[in-house]
């Protein structure tokens, strides 16, 4: 299943697939196509798990990332800089970073989830490309909040930082590092890059009829806008990522276009 929880506005979230909210701390078990690793397990650098639309690599400069299979960054640690770092589950339910030389009862954390005083943990890499542990009760201590959403983003739902959905032939997802794009699912390719840059931004399909990708601490009304498609002014418009891969803004309950990405194949 997937993991959500209530953001600041409603996010689309594919096909009605979410079983429970984090705020409630209760999660179901994931769907299949899920990878785990057992507590205890250390890792260099290379792939650490690998689920149907996820991997999870520790990469030679130390940065533990989250990328979705066509290649977008989905979530990192933020650790790069520290080549020789390896990665642990701790048995205590803890994920962490350590610099070279370091470990579990030596020092040396460069980053963690904070989810100690869980033993009997699981981490998994779902389906759906959201990592999460699970505490052995089978709640949600913690996760990456990058969850597969809807194809389609009516006024007021946002596409968070991670998030992302697929058509037959594309990957649409709004990267940790800031920017939209539109991948070929098959084969390395990008059809659509929003050029933008800001770990956190978000998108937002708004009331006015705009879509825009703020800034992490911005949005309506805050500022911080980092790209538009300029279409205010078209009260319930909707966004669409059609089957052919082509990111369509409608107009409200008309087939009329405000504007495309022309990445339809």
């Amino acid at each position: 299943m997937t993991v959500n929880r209530k953001p600041r506005a409603r996010t689309a979230l594919r096909g009605g697939i979410v079983a429970a909210a984090l705020a409630a701390g209760v999660l179901a078990a994931p769907a299949a196509a899920h990878a785990a690793v057992e507590p205890g397990h250390t890792q260099g650098a290379g792939e650490v798990m690998r689920s149907k639309n996820a991997v999870l690599k520790l990469q030679a400069d130390g940065n533990l990332v989250l990328e979705h299979v066509s290649g977008g960054v989905l979530w990192a640690s933020g650790t790069y800089g520290n080549p020789g770092a390896t990665v642990t589950f701790q048995q205590d339910g803890n994920l962490v970073v350590y610099k070279q030389d370091g470990g579990e009862g030596k020092g040396g954390a460069l980053w963690s989830t904070g989810t100690w005083g869980n033993p009997g943990a699981r981490i998994d890499l779902q389906s759906d490309g959201n990592l999460v542990i699970y505490r052995q009760d089978g709640s949600a201590a913690w996760n990456t909040a990058t969850w597969m959403t809807d194809t389609t983003l009516y006024a007021g739902w946002q596409l968070g930082v991670g998030n992302w959905t697929w058509s037959d032939n594309a990957v649409l997802a709004m990267e940790q590092t800031g920017k939209l794009t539109i991948r070929d699912r098959e084969v390395p390719g990008i059809r659509f890059d929003s050029h933008t840059w800001g770990p956190g931004a978000y998108a937002r399909m708004q009331a006015d009829g705009n879509f825009v990708i703020y800034k992490k601490d911005g949005g309506q009304g805050k500022g911080g806008a980092l790209w538009s498609t300029g279409t205010w002014n078209n009260p319930g418009a909707r966004l669409v990522f059609e089957r052919n891969g082509d990111l369509v803004l409608y107009k409200k309950e008309v087939e009329e276009v405000l504007w495309r990405s022309g990445t339809g194949r």
